[in-house]
């Protein structure tokens, strides 16, 4: 029976008094009322719960290639769901965080909806209001931070907490003495500005020209006019010679030269109505109020509800322009009165360079001419709508933000001997704020922060049978329990699955393979395919220090109890993060090691990293690494080696074994060419490649594989 404390979960023991879940290799002990490491399973009344057992915080519909599955049932669409839960935490009580209007508040008590100091790091670090969408608490160890010149300045994190430093986002634990980070004060309050007064007055200064002391900064001004541009005065005769060019040699002043650039093309389409350019533009503002996507149509709502007069796909001809300018741009909606333009950004605006690039120049043109904008992603109005709608309030008022930062240098970092209760709060949309004064970031590691990191119970509520009935909606061909780890919901993902393969659907895991015996045992019942996503090729030091798992050897162990005790599809990912998980000796351990225990028939998947949302310090994964891996587990024997997250590589393709054709051609996510007989055999030799199922006679590009899910109770 599920109820407001979800329902009793299976994976779970007793031993000593306490309840051991098993859910994972973590194999947390529990005692009444505790609650795992994941923050979802826990103990009532001495039975272990899942707490989230209902609840569903996301879905989308997705081709089966973004999970990456390459060689079961390709071309499919897939409807992937996940519940809340993970590990990530930060400060300790008492840390103070800095709100929008300058005030501070205690991190402990910080409560969804406040409205925090933060930056846009993109946007020339501008200071922007962010929003807590949610918090959480749990023990951990802390690390020491001093800085300023004497190390009087103090901060506690805990080890995986990104600090903003002059080379980018550091973990704490990487922060040494010399490294520089960015003390931030609020200065705007009437108390500072008297104080400011009175030091503007007070303040004397030294001329570096003529070596005089001005007290006063309103004479320090006078002066230093007068000093520094003494004898730099433009001779008269140059002045004359200026204005004698701008008066006789002006190319605008011939008319036919001018009637010929006020014919130009694009200076014409904006204003007639007859040229063919301005009848487009008509069209397609038409167009675009006839199709609003989902996340469109759920931001009209939210402006809607809050009773602001706003604009849909609103139209701005800007007057001033940079490098690369277009004549006009539509906004997805527009808040006229305060000039604030709301964008919705979806999957291409944060992995597609040159869409990121046309967004950028919009932004810098908009800013140029007065406009303010405000990027939001389409998850975060569907999962955080109060949050949304605050926001965008804070961001119409245009709250004045004004301080003083300063690079100090750090002295030390060093550990506390001992444990204590830590706090932590995730932000939208820039995902970092100031604590005790430094400028912090909110999320370390985790590409899907924004869906694991949440500490409570929350989702829209969806039964097993909802699940379903919902995948079989969207005309998906099976379900994808992903973007959190889905051995943290198995019993609930089993209970989906069951129904899912009995209605005809197949069920896949994305995860991290970090399983226990019991939950291999219960995942085949009901699951057809698993990725298991390695990362920094399994090398020890690197999970020890960025995963937080003492060793890699649990998930090794997962992959034999799969082989040895179910019939699921095994596809490896493996992502490359530069400069601290790009080892290629332990590359081709991992490679070697897939080959002896899996198989050469096992697809690999290496994945190149980017620093959104995840290690903000570090850079692209370069494209010669990942064809280096490719290359190393091809010597080791492997026949399926994948680059991924590079569209348009030739290393997406699949290869034939035999005779060395492409017989599946990939872009991005889409199937390009199949050349494969109906028994997935190559056309040209013969040779049967270890792929499972062939693309639906339905088959369809990526894009219209992508669809956004509105969640609501199915009859």
């Amino acid at each position: 029976m599920t109820t407001t404390l979800g329902k009793e979960a299976t994976l779970y023991r007793e031993q000593d008094n306490r309840i051991i879940c098993t859910a994972c290799a973590r194999y947390c002990r529990l005692a009444d009322g505790q609650i795992g490491l994941c923050g979802i399973r826990g103990v009532v009344n001495g039975k272990l719960h899942l707490l989230v057992y209902g609840k569903v915080i996301t879905g989308h519909v997705d081709p089966i290639e973004k999970k990456p599955v390459t060689h079961y049932m390709p071309g499919t669409k897939i409807f992937s769901i996940a519940t809340t839960g993970c590990n990530w935490l930060c400060h300790p009580a008492g840390t103070e965080i800095l709100m929008s209007d300058g005030s501070r508040k205690r991190v402990e008590d910080i409560v969804p909806g406040d409205v925090l100091w933060s930056y846009d790091i993109d946007g020339g670090v501008a200071i922007r209001p962010s929003v807590v969408t949610h918090v959480g608490m749990r023990t951990a160890r802390l690390l020491e931070i001093r800085y300023g010149s004497r190390g009087e300045g103090r901060i506690l994190l805990t080890e995986e907490h990104p600090v903003y430093t002059k080379s980018g986002w550091k973990m704490a634990s990487e922060l040494k003495s010399g490294d520089y980070i960015v003390k931030v004060w609020y200065q705007n309050t009437q108390k500072s500005r008297e104080k400011r007064k009175i030091s503007i007055k007070n303040a004397v200064f030294r001329c570096k020209v003529c070596g005089k002391e001005v007290k006063g900064l309103d004479e320090w001004n006078k002066h230093r006019g007068e000093c520094y541009t003494e004898g730099l005065k433009k001779p008269v005769e140059a002045i004359k010679a200026a204005r004698l060019r701008m008066l006789f040699n002006n190319p605008m002043k011939d008319p036919e030269i001018a009637r010929k650039a006020l014919e130009n093309n694009k200076a014409r389409f904006l204003h007639d109505p007859t040229h063919g350019w301005h009848r487009n533009a008509e069209r397609l503002r038409e167009w675009l109020h006839r199709h609003p996507s989902a996340a469109q149509l759920k931001l009209y709502e939210l402006l809607d509800e809050l009773g602001i007069p706003y604009e849909q796909e609103y139209k701005i001809i800007p007057e001033r322009k940079i490098e690369g300018s277009k004549s006009c741009y539509i906004a997805d909606a527009a808040i006229p009165e305060a000039k604030l333009v709301i964008e919705v950004d979806g999957y291409w605006h944060f992995y597609n360079e040159r869409v990121k690039e046309y967004d950028r120049i919009k932004d810098e043109t908009l800013r140029a001419n007065g406009w303010d904008v405000l990027r939001i992603s389409g998850s975060y109005l569907f999962n955080h709508p109060e949050e949304v709608k605050q926001l965008i309030l804070s961001r119409a008022m245009r709250p004045v933000m004004v301080n003083k930062k300063k690079w100090l240098v750090v002295k030390s970092v060093k550990p506390l001997d001992h444990m204590e209760t830590v706090y932590s709060l995730e932000c939208i949309p820039h995902h970092n704020y100031v604590a005790d004064g430094i400028l912090v970031h909110n999320c370390q590691y985790c590409q899907n922060f924004d869906i694991s990191q949440r500490r409570k119970v929350e989702g829209f509520d969806a039964s097993p049978e909802d699940v379903v009935r919902l995948a079989k909606r969207y005309r998906s061909e099976g379900i994808a329990y992903t973007y959190n780890e889905p051995t943290i919901f198995m019993e609930y993902a089993h209970d989906i699955g069951v129904i899912a393969r009995r209605e005809g659907l197949i069920n896949i895991f994305v995860t991290n393979g970090f399983w226990t015996p019991d939950s291999v045992k219960l995942a085949a019942d009901f699951l057809d395919c698993a990725t298991v996503d390695f990362k920094g090729n399994a090398e020890p030091g690197f999970v020890q220090r960025y995963i937080g798992i003492p060793s890699p050897e649990p998930i090794f162990q997962t992959l034999l109890e799969i082989r040895d005790k179910t019939k699921i599809h095994i596809e490896i990912t493996d992502l490359v993060v530069p400069q601290i998980g790009d080892n290629l000796e332990y590359a081709r351990r991992l490679a070697r090691w897939v080959y002896e225990n899996l198989g050469p028939d096992t697809p690999i998947h290496f994945l190149r990293f980017h620093p959104d949302y995840r290690l903000m310090n570090l850079p692209w994964t370069p494209v010669e690494t990942l064809e280096r891996h490719w290359k190393i587990a091809r010597e080791e024997g492997l026949r399926y080696v994948y680059v991924g997250n590079v569209p348009g590589h030739p290393y997406e393709n699949t290869y034939c074994p035999g005779c060395g054709v492409v017989v599946v051609e990939r872009h991005g996510f889409d199937i390009i060419n199949w050349r494969l007989d109906g028994k997935n055999r190559c056309l040209e030799c013969g040779y049967p490649v270890a792929i499972i199922g062939r693309p639906p006679q339905r088959y369809v590009p990526s894009r219209s594989r992508f669809i956004p899910v509105v969640w609501e109770k199915q009859p």
